[in-house]
């Protein structure tokens, strides 16, 4: 109606309409020439052509759609087109483990090894000087109560007074709190390998030696070089000395007395 009564006005009409919209000189090329599209719609195969889902060969293909499908790797890359070896990972997985273990295994093989070899029980110096020493108390013949007392700190962690063993005697009824054994192993080298073993189930041993003035008991806290347990000198372990409450090579200053006497908690 208008064209016919205002021919003019729908001319001007359809010309400021035009006028009026933005014109995207890059999407009008985008739409004349289909090489301008994304790369990725571009890469997709020959196949692409062909219907893909839902998009339909009787209607144009929607550029922004296709642009997603050529992102989804499902489409772009089908795992039809690989050959994959689901086998293969979980077979490097095995071997990695397997040689974790192996490694593992080693290592705690290399560690029971140095340790069947040398051994230090842990001890905390402050009790020990908490209990004290001969040589500080002048209690000179009480050795084998202060030997005793290092055990118990070792083994039950506590400090106690040397008197609880019987102070001067030889019975120690009261180590490990009457839970203890006093005996004669009848030969030194069955002593030294019953200390052995003693300290490698982490508990000291009290035994009988010999020093510069006479008799003396002392205190076996570890072993070293211990290649030979059943062929072992007294110099293979290491001991608390009662005398001055210090950490010694017990071969380098006794020797063993001859009545292969020893005294061990059972804690």
């Amino acid at each position: 109606m208008l064209e016919r009564r205002f021919p003019g006005a729908a001319i001007a009409l359809a010309t400021a309409i035009a006028c009026s919209l933005p014109l995207n000189s890059a999407s009008a090329d985008s739409i004349a020439d289909p090489n301008a599209l994304p790369p990725a719609v571009l890469a997709i195969s020959e196949k692409a052509k062909e219907p893909v889902g839902p998009v339909s060969t009787d209607k144009p293909i929607d550029a922004e759609k296709a642009y997603e499908a050529a992102l989804s790797p499902s489409t772009a890359i089908p795992l039809s087109s690989f050959d994959i070896d689901q086998a293969a990972p979980l077979d490097e997985m095995k071997a990695d483990y397997e040689q974790r273990l192996a490694e593992e295994e080693q290592k705690a093989a290399r560690l029971a090894a140095l340790e069947a070899s040398d051994k230090l029980l842990a001890y905390d110096p402050e009790a020990i000087a908490a209990i004290g020493n001969q040589a500080s108390s002048g209690h000179t013949i009480c050795c084998p109560g202060y030997a005793c007392a290092y055990g118990d700190a070792i083994v039950q962690g506590t400090a106690t007074d040397h008197a609880a063993y019987g102070c001067g005697m030889c019975t120690w009824p009261g180590w490990g709190g009457g839970n203890s054994s006093f005996r004669s192993l009848g030969s030194n080298e069955a002593l030294l390998r019953e200390a052995y073993d003693q300290i490698a189930a982490g508990k000291p041993t009290v035994i009988h030696v010999a020093g510069a003035y006479g008799e003396h008991w002392i205190t076996l806290i570890g072993y070293h070089d211990a290649s030979d347990p059943d062929n072992l000198e007294l110099g293979n372990f290491t001991a608390l000395d009662p005398y001055d409450g210090t950490e010694i090579n017990a071969g380098e200053a006794y020797a063993l007395y001859g009545d292969f006497c020893e005294h061990v908690s059972s804690l």
